[in-house]
């Protein structure tokens, strides 16, 4: 243990920065397939849910968590809803602004801040306790975002699959 830190804040910190290498992997390309949307909110799950246990230790109340996961799964779902879909036989693509898929980027850049926050919390210890506390509820937040959108947007793409819509049939064709 260096400064209180343990191989948890290292892997926190590994996990965080791995959620912010597949959203923005994630952004950058125009066909998305079904698997790649769960890799950035499974690590945010895996970093949100070992602050969790972090904080649990600490004993902090559990029922702020699940208020924080709540709120962050609606909004995430909220999110997925509003995602504009494109479905072809080949692939599914996602149709985003540029600003919404800046968006998506913000979500695991603010989870490695909260995973910024509770490491320098642990060095400063027990001056930054309450900051670690909320630093936790952020994490979960984000990780809840990241999951409901995850889900949605699955469930859409699954269900459009299930039934394709007849593309419309380019000019050049209907001309023949």
């Amino acid at each position: 243990m260096i400064y209180n830190l343990t191989l948890v804040h290292l892997l926190l910190a590994l996990g965080a920065g791995g959620c912010v290498y597949f959203a923005l992997r994630e952004i950058r390309r125009r066909y998305v397939s079904i698997w790649r949307l769960f890799v950035p909110a499974a690590l945010a799950t895996l970093v949100a849910g070992s602050m969790f246990l972090l904080q649990v230790i600490a004993h902090r109340p559990p029922w702020v968590f699940e208020a924080a996961l709540l709120a962050g799964l609606a909004i995430g779902a909220l999110r997925g809803f509003t995602t504009v879909l494109h479905v072809d036989l080949y692939m599914s693509m996602l149709q985003e602004r540029s600003a919404a898929k800046r968006a998506l980027l913000w979500v695991p850049i603010v989870l490695a801040i909260a995973v910024a926050v509770e490491i320098v919390g642990t060095i400063m210890t027990p001056v930054l306790e309450n900051l670690q506390l909320g630093a936790a509820l952020i994490a979960t937040c984000c990780a809840g975002m990241l999951v409901g959108r995850a889900l949605v947007l699955a469930v859409r793409l699954a269900a459009s699959l299930m039934n394709p819509v007849p593309t419309p049939r380019k000019r050049s064709e209907a001309r023949q």
